[in-house]
């Protein structure tokens, strides 16, 4: 409650899916808690100093994502005029094994878009990705991979317009449905 005062609504957003997802809700572990205890502890409050941010992030909050860039990424792409992509979408094979698990994904059309963290930069990670980005193309997918430099965040817009762009082409590029 008390980030409500604080906190810009994206933020706000972002750790409200924290909350209702998660760190690890793939693996089964349950999220620290639910969309509905968050609604009742904001009914409880009405008057509150920035309930109403509060109000519009949870509104705006999503099950799934797994970091804050993630979440302002998807936040961007639809304030673009995007379809909402889905947050960690998991690619199955023809045998129903996973390929891979993709941070914002729109299935029908088999785009995807990989956030790449400085995380990403170790030599072993950077071949994951790169054999993880193969076998997405293997099964259909093409992926367009976001930085730091396309998410906007703590105030500052970065090249978030033309990241959309590039996903807006790519959606095009591949019609109304890919399933």
């Amino acid at each position: 409650m008390q980030l409500g005062a604080s906190l810009g609504v994206d933020d706000l957003v972002a750790a409200a899916e924290y909350l209702i997802t998660g760190s690890q809700p793939f693996d089964g572990r349950a999220p620290l808690c639910g969309r509905d205890q968050l609604e009742s502890a904001l009914a409880a409050h009405p008057g509150r100093r920035g309930i109403d941010a509060l109000r519009r992030a949870l509104a705006a909050a999503r099950w799934g994502a797994l970091s804050r860039r993630e979440t302002l990424l998807r936040l961007d792409l639809v304030r673009a005029g995007l379809p909402e992509p889905v947050p960690n979408h998991r690619v199955l094979d023809g045998r129903g094994e996973l390929v891979a698990m993709i941070d914002l994904a729109y299935p029908d059309r088999r785009v995807g878009i990989e956030y790449q963290s400085d995380l990403h930069r170790s030599p072993a990670q950077w071949r994951r990705d790169i054999r993880r980005i193969e076998r997405l193309a293997d099964a259909g997918w093409v992926i367009v991979q976001a930085t730091a430099d396309d998410v906007s965040a703590d105030g500052e817009l970065r090249d978030s317009a033309a990241f959309a762009d590039r996903v807006r082409r790519r959606l095009d590029a591949r019609g109304t449905d890919r399933g």
